[in-house]
């Protein structure tokens, strides 16, 4: 439901365009229907800074954070905990392997990419998604190994998956291949993230029946 001013009572904050895309497009192929709005917030600083702001939203209902782990999943989760701390919102003070949601005056929830757990980002939630019988998905591995250094990509997974999109005919984006079905969408990890969506929004306490 849009509020005042145009903004929504159910928002998902993320750092970019790819997460924005490979969201909308894992929602898609899953049957989970979005009706919450995806706003991206271009990198990790703008978005920690602009949740106090979104906490305070008159009218929302639910408000979701997905940000990348990166090398430190701890810090990470702290940086968000902190922000949140600052609208009377109380984060656990570990993150949990399902996602975080937490009840209030709105409920709350946060994913740390890839699996709240370990050190990621958006890619390595992708190649859980690429079928283990693909052959071109270790070879593409294996390329980007052995590239030498100080020239090889880092963080590599990204390079890997990219590598790995430009074979695919017709998905060069990594939502696009969610929608061609080139990506696995009943993963496990993908069910996962999706679950945690679902909880987040589509709970009574979010405004459903």
């Amino acid at each position: 439901m849009a509020l005042p001013g145009g903004t929504s009572d159910r928002v998902l904050l993320v750092e970019g365009q790819d997460d924005d895309h490979v969201i909308r497009h894992l929602c898609d192929r899953s049957g989970l229907v979005r009706d919450f709005s995806i706003v991206q917030k271009g990198g990790f600083s703008d978005l920690s800074k602009s949740i106090p702001v979104e906490l305070a939203v008159p009218g929302r209902l639910a408000l979701g954070v997905v940000v990348d782990a990166n090398d430190d999943p701890t810090a990470r989760w702290q940086a968000v905990r902190d922000r949140c701390r600052r609208r009377d919102i109380a984060l656990p003070s570990h993150s949990d392997p399902q996602g975080v949601v937490v009840e209030g005056r709105l409920r709350v929830g946060v994913w740390l990419m890839p699996d709240n757990q370990n050190p990621g980002q958006l890619e390595n939630l992708v190649a859980d998604m690429i079928p283990a019988e693909d052959v071109v998905w270790r070879l593409a591995q294996e390329f980007v190994d052995r590239i030498p250094e100080p020239e090889r990509p880092r963080p590599a997974i990204k390079a890997q998956v990219h590598a790995w999109l430009a074979t695919r005919a017709e998905a060069s984006r990594m939502g696009s291949a969610i929608r061609t079905g080139h990506l696995d969408a009943s993963s496990p990890a993908a069910i996962s993230f999706i679950s945690w969506l679902r909880h987040l929004f589509h709970d009574s306490a979010a405004g459903e029946t």
